[in-house]
């Protein structure tokens, strides 16, 4: 018999923060090497993306606590 398990939300949204946050780091410090201000727009864009990414992120992170808030109303 073959088992179908659903992922861990929080753990998805923990390992998509971690991901992004070494993409900022990543960003930050290469436009932050840039020597006389020759900043690839590359990095800036990235950087921009990834805090958006970041923000979208937490921003799952609260529905899935708003929903398992609701689940635990729903069976108490």
């Amino acid at each position: 018999m073959t088992s179908i398990t659903a992922p861990n939300p929080y753990a998805t949204v923990a390992a998509g923060l971690q991901s992004s946050s070494a993409r900022v780091d990543r960003d930050a410090t290469a436009i932050a090497a840039s020597k006389g201000g020759d900043i690839n727009p590359t990095d800036v864009v990235s950087l921009s993306s990834d805090a958006l990414t970041f923000k979208a992120l937490t921003k799952v992170a609260q529905t899935v606590d708003d929903n398992s808030k609701r689940l635990l109303d729903i069976m108490a």
